[in-house]
């Protein structure tokens, strides 16, 4: 088999997986047929934002820095509610600023390696800290996707965005730990071997970038000189980083950005959906149903195209990652690591996580509700 045929496979391979891409890039191609798209639908400040990301978490993993922190600070505790605690709180606090999905990769695979050494079901812990990813990443606008993309789009003062955000992440991380307080108190023994950790020139410049990221998201630095230096840095030291980027999730928004301008411009579907978007609360509710149908992230792009009323959607879309597993992106990755090891308990699996999701989402959905 010749090396073209065998990276054809493999990408076809990498490609049936990745069905959110397929689904995006297929209604992107279909509206294109009806109204010709434009390059402005595609919001490369967000493309350059995620980029950046994901180069920064890329070169912590690269130099065990999640891992070096995440261990030294379990191995203070041996009481299996402490540990489970201190994961949700250390997920929590994690998904805030290097995004939910980053967060639920380095820890699920630490605490799966801590429940088989001290022999207890990891299943609820590991539901509970993507729950704790999801309301984390609510906080602030670089802890998600769908954060992001509102606060690029919509540049709200950053006290008005966290007006709306600290309720969400704070309740959420409540309602998480008195959901954790009947786990077990039993002791747990275990070992985890602590990661070799050097204070280099990578840690050094991806900390730089991610401040840079930073200053970009609250102050409008421009991200293309920060985009520039990052690929220039990686490119001179040749750091083997680009092959880990998500460039699936990349090609994603951008076909959700061609779907969505598209589908904006058609004149009969536009005035139907400003007509059932005219309100608040048919915003918060649309981005709540929407999400758990279609994930939360292509439901606030959708959304955000059709109202001005920001506030609205981005409850709805961070409420709305809860629920069904689709909901958000995040779960799904929980899913798929927890089965990867325990396949036998995929029905468990679902219907836990179905129970615990859809009970916080009622809760806390009916609640914010009320201050819409």
């Amino acid at each position: 088999m010749n090396l073209n045929k065998f990276l054809l496979i493999n990408l076809f391979s990498k490609l049936k997986s990745e069905s959110l891409f397929l689904i995006a890039t297929f209604f992107a191609i279909i509206t294109s047929f009806i109204i010709l798209p434009k390059f402005s639908y595609i919001d490369t400040h967000v493309l350059m934002i995620l980029f950046n990301l994901m180069v920064v978490v890329e070169l912590y993993k690269k130099e065990n820095v999640l891992d070096f922190i995440a261990i030294n600070f379990l191995k203070k505790y041996n009481s299996q509610r402490i540990i489970c605690a201190a994961l949700i709180i250390l997920v929590f606090f994690f998904s805030m600023f290097l995004t939910n999905d980053v967060a639920l990769i380095t820890f699920i695979p630490l605490t799966i390696i801590i429940g088989k050494k001290s022999n207890f079901s990891t299943l609820k812990i590991v539901i509970l800290e993507t729950i704790a990813a999801n309301l984390g990443s609510a906080l602030t606008p670089m802890g998600s996707p769908q954060n992001i993309y509102l606060y690029s789009k919509f540049a709200p003062a950053p006290i008005e965005f966290f007006k709306i955000t600290f309720g969400i992440s704070t309740i959420g991380l409540v309602i998480l730990l008195l959901v954790n307080f009947f786990t077990p108190k039993e002791e747990l023994i275990f070992e985890l071997e602590t990661p070799i950790f050097k204070k280099n020139i990578n840690v050094f410049v991806s900390t730089a970038i991610f401040i840079s990221v930073l200053l970009n998201i609250f102050f409008k630095l421009p991200i293309i000189y920060i985009t520039i230096f990052n690929i220039g840095y990686l490119t001179y030291k040749k750091e083997n980083i680009f092959q880990k980027i998500d460039w699936i999730l990349l090609a994603t928004f951008i076909s959700f950005f061609i779907f969505i301008g598209n589908l904006s411009n058609i004149e009969l579907i536009r005035s139907w959906m400003f007509n059932l978007l005219s309100e608040s609360t048919q915003v918060y509710f649309t981005g709540i149903i929407l999400s758990q149908f279609i994930s939360n992230v292509p439901a606030a792009i959708l959304i955000s195209e059709f109202t001005t009323k920001w506030q609205s959607l981005l409850l709805g879309v961070n409420i709305g990652g809860l629920g069904t597993l689709i909901a958000s992106l995040a779960s799904l990755i929980s899913y798929k690591l927890y089965i990867s090891e325990f396949p036998e308990e995929k029905r468990k699996f679902f219907i836990l996580f179905s129970i615990l999701n859809f009970s916080i989402l009622i809760l806390m959905g009916s609640l914010f509700a009320f201050f819409i």
